[in-house]
């Protein structure tokens, strides 16, 4: 049997979690690898056996190169995967969303985790953290150990022993991470049959003067929903959509566009060239999840792919990006911290804590409620080589 770990890790969490995996495996299957997902090849994937994939939750989901990745890697009818995931205070959606991706591939999923990890680059949130300090020692011994009976298990299977095989939790009864995240906002009514109806937030449209379709059909093969609608003109956004943004981040030309009020929303980061290094400095290039970073043009600009994750913003070591609507970025986090002990994701903490799924690290006394990250004025703001040690 042959074995690999991919992963992706913004600010360390995933790939400490993935190399305990992996040393977990190992111990099993010797023949094991570990990559980040930027040094693999989705068409290599047919090598493997069994396959292990994780990442961090970002937008209840996961992120969108990992889903390109699964994308790009060919049918795989009968192969072993299991997916796993970091995450701060949420754990919602992830698996609905990536074990769908790799049914998709032909892959049986023989099981599943997640670990809590610190928080870094949430600029509306309160720094410390409240799952700052995860994954720790033991989440870590947690993840070789589950490393070693995803192999064990893989092996299992591989004998004939296909009632080791898990059943994919379904319906509203089953863990958060097996339903649909809660990103289902919606946006005013439009037009539809029958009269008005509503609609996905934000508001989307396709450009069919870049769009590409019958050619490209990415945005159609990627949304769980069917929430694309091709048979109108021009083509509209169904009322199931759940504002996943996969479908906007993973368009290989930007045919998929949100309306300006939405954009005036989003964080909108600039490149200030006089104090940027680059090409000396590449550092906002080699971590950005997306290649959203084009410096083919001047300015330097964010392309549609941008997961709006903000790492770039955390670890730029000149502070060199800037946030262009700071007042508004300012006012959306101060509404967050305002609520203080009322935050809705601590009343999630506290459940996951009486059900003994999250233990704390960082005391409720402890929380930065008046340090949160945009307020952190050294740059870089966290040292991507500090939050990669091991």
């Amino acid at each position: 049997m042959k074995a690999i770990v991919v992963y992706y890790s913004g600010a360390g969490s995933t790939r400490k979690i993935a190399k305990a995996i992996h040393r977990g495996m190992k111990t099993v299957i010797g023949d094991c690898e570990i990559a980040p997902i930027k040094e693999v090849n989705p068409q290599d994937m047919t090598k493997y056996d069994l396959i292990g994939i994780g990442g961090p939750i970002y937008w209840f989901r996961e992120t969108a190169n990992v889903r390109l990745f699964i994308y790009k890697m060919p049918k795989m009818e009968g192969k072993l995967c299991f997916p796993f995931c970091s995450h701060g205070s949420a754990p919602s959606g992830f698996m609905f969303s990536i074990g769908w991706a790799l049914r998709q591939k032909g892959l049986q999923i023989i099981g599943w985790k997640d670990w809590y990890g610190s928080v870094y680059n949430s600029i509306g949130q309160p720094k410390p953290y409240f799952t700052d300090g995860h994954p720790d020692a033991i989440d870590l011994k947690d993840a070789e150990e589950f490393g070693r009976q995803m192999a064990q298990r893989a092996q299992g299977i591989t004998s004939g022993e296909t009632n080791l095989i898990p059943e994919i939790p379904k319906g509203p009864e089953a863990d958060a991470l097996w339903r649909p995240g809660g990103m289902a906002q919606r946006r005013p009514s439009t037009e539809g049959q029958g009269g008005q109806r509503p609609a996905p937030q934000p508001p989307r449209t396709i450009n069919m003067k870049k769009c590409t379709h019958p050619e490209c059909t990415v945005c159609l093969d990627n949304c769980i929903f069917h929430s694309i609608d091709f048979s109108k003109d021009p083509p509209d956004f169904r009322d199931n959509c759940i504002n996943c943004n996969l479908c906007n981040r993973m368009c290989p030309v930007g045919a998929i566009e949100i309306d300006e009020r939405t954009k005036r929303y989003q964080v909108q980061k600039v490149i200030n060239t006089e104090k940027c290094k680059h090409p000396e400095c590449t550092i906002c290039i080699d971590h950005c999840p997306m290649d959203a970073i084009d410096f083919s043009v001047n300015p330097p600009a964010y392309k549609w792919s941008c997961e709006q994750c903000d790492l770039c913003w955390v670890i730029c070591p000149q502070g060199a990006i800037e946030i262009a609507n700071l007042d508004t970025t300012l006012d959306r986090g101060r509404r967050i911290l305002g609520v203080g002990h009322d935050h809705p994701f601590l009343k999630i903490l506290e459940d996951a804590e009486a059900k003994g799924r999250f233990r704390r690290l960082t005391p409720l006394d402890k929380i930065g409620w008046d340090t949160p990250i945009y307020q952190i004025k050294r740059t870089p703001r966290f040292s991507i080589e500090e939050l990669e040690k091991d």
